[in-house]
């Protein structure tokens, strides 16, 4: 071999580095799996066909769809599991295709003959875990995510022989889903309780050893099972006001993790790992928050948070894992221009308002859709004279669309909207009468 040809060959072995780590920069860093995920944010309904239909699909038909169902979260998780299985078996899932995983910690009381906190080393069957293997899919239902964590995961930070199982499913194309605790498991970094007001005047706790963390305390990051790969997972987004947890928990994990996606009740974010997708399927939204650009600082060691990124995606919508492209359902038209509303102060609300102040609302019909504003603020408060002002402002790069459908009601998409969060002293005066 002469000195050109060995020129050529580390040449090409530099094109394929090259091209490797292009590949691995598109993804996050992330090697995606061939795997999905169905992540409800709890409070899944019967009659919500779009989930069910994108859930059962994903896991091969109701022909071949073969479900492992682990109730570890649950309080009563035989009862959990037999309405799941009613539910799958009315979507047309073969009975016989639906398989109890006897993972718990607590006994359910509607069985007299089996105390089922006594599965609570069941991780480690290795005939469990060959049940696991031959399903299609794998379904966590809702509760306390840190009893799944306790269930799975050996004390020693190692996966269980159940939890490998489920991970050969995941890889080999099958389909992991849950609905609240289960979903709130997906991300690596997990969040484990709090609101959004203890999480924004407390902080981050990760060293907390009880069974019931207090929700005023803060908010408590942890170790999830990671398989969804692209950031960090919220459930009960907005039905819980959950935006300011969410945010802190984000600034606390980056650089690692910059992206956090809130998603509602009765809703679902599908990660199909295979077309590099995010859709959303279901009855609300996914909030998307982009901190990568994202400024923290303290004001009397207080969070004053900056220049976040928000979006929120609704049915029909998806996201395009590689480019961060969001691409609004077919029937949606753009708002720009065409802005139903014209309101320039839209209100507060509070106990005499009967004007809804939800943060969909916030950023969909008070600031997208409405001529009137190009910012909008929102206070909480967290004492008699001090709180935090929510900032949501169309950019440059804002974009929103719009449809109303007969039995939904109004569905929006909105992108690129800028977020600032910061403490606030509020001072009250009484007017006076005037003489």
């Amino acid at each position: 071999m002469d000195n050109q040809d060995e020129t050529m060959i580390k040449y090409l072995r530099i094109l394929c580095v090259a091209f490797v780590l292009f590949l691995s920069n598109v993804s996050g860093g992330q090697t995606l799996s061939k795997g999905s995920l169905v992540i409800v944010g709890g409070g899944l309904e019967a009659n919500n066909k779009s989930i069910f239909n994108h859930m059962i699909g994903l896991a091969g038909g109701v022909d071949k769809a073969a479900f492992a169902v682990i109730p570890s979260a649950g309080g009563t998780p035989v009862q959990s599991f037999m309405y799941f299985r009613s539910e799958l078996i009315s979507y047309g899932v073969k009975p016989g295709n639906i398989h109890l995983i006897p993972v718990a910690l607590m006994d359910d009381d509607s069985t007299r003959d089996v105390n089922e906190s006594e599965w609570k080393n069941n991780g480690n069957n290795p005939r469990l875990a060959g049940l696991v293997r031959k399903c299609s899919a794998v379904w966590f239902t809702g509760g306390d995510q840190l009893r799944i964590m306790k269930t799975l995961v050996n004390p020693d930070g190692s996966k269980t022989a159940v939890l490998k199982a489920i991970w050969d499913v995941f890889t080999a194309g099958g389909m992991v889903g849950g609905t609240s605790a289960g979903a709130a498991i997906m991300s690596e970094a997990m969040i484990g309780g709090g609101n959004s007001i203890a999480a924004l005047t407390h902080g981050v706790v990760t060293d907390y050893q009880g069974d019931d963390f207090p929700e005023s305390d803060g908010v408590l990051m942890s170790q999830g099972l990671g398989f969804f790969p692209l950031g960090i997972v919220d459930q009960h987004f907005n039905k819980r006001a959950r935006l300011g947890r969410l945010v802190v928990a984000l600034m606390n994990e980056k650089p690692k993790f910059t992206k956090g996606f809130g998603v509602d009740e009765n809703t679902a974010l599908i990660y199909i790992g295979s077309q590099n997708l995010v859709k959303i399927a279901g009855a609300a939204g996914v909030t998307i928050i982009n901190a990568a650009d994202a400024g923290i600082s303290y004001a009397q060691k207080l969070p004053v948070i900056e220049n976040l990124s928000v979006s929120y995606l609704d049915d029909g919508d998806s996201y395009d894992i590689k480019t961060g492209v969001i691409t609004p359902a077919a029937d949606k038209k753009p708002t720009r221009g065409k802005e139903y509303y014209k309101v320039q102060n839209p209100g507060q609300a509070g106990v005499l308002s009967g004007y809804s102040n939800s943060f969909p609302d916030l950023i969909t019909v008070n600031l997208i859709d409405n001529k009137g504003r190009d910012t909008v603020r929102n206070l909480s408060f967290y004492d008699q004279f001090a709180g935090f002002q929510v900032t949501l402002c169309k950019t440059p790069l804002s974009a929103g669309y719009y449809c109303d459908r007969p039995l939904e009601g109004d569905k929006y998409t909105v992108t690129g909207i800028r977020m600032d969060i910061c403490p606030v002293q509020i001072t009250v005066t009484p007017m006076k009468n005037k003489q």
